[in-house]
């Protein structure tokens, strides 16, 4: 595999979730593209991928439980997941949403689950997941950066807003019991809310968006087609249910 540095025309620095951050969102949303062409579950198809990966398989079991995944839900509105270990811990989100026909998303619920090793304080540890989660969906939902005449247009949080406490859904994260190393949670939560939002608005639209911040006008109802995949399990629905018994360890 050969890859070319490209750098830009400004200076740029880290961002919090450094390379997991935008790598995760390729990987991640390719996987979901990968697991419907299959005509799989996303959840299934990821499950059947890690016989050798036990951490990253229980945590993603859980989230599914704790998610309801495969119920069915309304019309225009999707679950999406995302899978990752990055910084020595193992994070799976579910995000469920609803896309109206004007293309604006409503977040529903948020569910995360975090295999991060032994744990010290499962209370911070959750409020680091919220924490990252609400500022990774806030980046994938507004948090464009545009330039004019060679300046960075937006200044200060009145042009680069973080989401608002009305636009904020229920978050439910439960910290599995491990005697692992300890790993990271400060920058995890970030990494995990892009492609979980983006595979969700594909589960209610059936529209792909491999770009953010999300393009609501991409999203208005010329392009919608709420019947196709909202109930977001095809095929393979029945084998994830089955594969879904409670993870082992899982704690509050």
């Amino acid at each position: 595999m050969d890859w070319t540095r490209v750098d830009p025309p400004i200076p740029i620095t880290w961002w919090r979730g450094v390379g997991p951050t935008h790598n995760v969102f390729v990987v991640e949303s390719f996987m979901d593209e990968v697991a419907h062409a299959a005509g799989k579950d996303p959840i299934a198809f990821r499950l059947g991928l890690l016989g050798k990966n036990p951490r990253s398989a229980a945590v993603l079991k859980r989230a599914a439980e704790l998610a309801d995944w495969g119920k069915p839900l309304p019309k225009g509105t999707g679950r999406g997941v995302s899978l990752h270990d990055s910084f020595g811990s193992h994070v799976a989100v579910v995000v469920e949403t609803t896309v109206a026909p004007t293309g604006e998303i409503r977040l529903r619920k948020v569910v995360g689950v975090i295999d991060c090793g032994l744990v010290v304080n499962p209370d911070s540890v959750r409020a680091q997941i919220e924490g990252g989660l609400v500022f990774g969906l806030t980046a994938a939902l507004y948090n464009d950066i545009t330039f004019k005449d060679g300046r960075v247009q937006q200044s200060n949080f009145n042009n680069y807003r973080m989401m608002r406490i009305d636009e904020t859904p229920p978050f439910t994260v439960e910290v599995m019991h491990s005697t692992e190393s300890p790993g990271g949670v400060g920058e995890t939560g970030t990494v995990s809310a892009a492609p979980a939002l983006g595979n969700a608005i594909f589960a209610a639209t059936g529209i792909r968006l491999r770009r953010y911040p999300f393009n609501r006008t991409d999203l208005q109802s010329k392009g919608i087609d709420h019947e196709a995949i909202a109930s977001i399990a095809p095929a393979g629905g029945a084998v994830a249910l089955a594969l879904l018994q409670p993870a082992p360890g899982a704690s509050e």
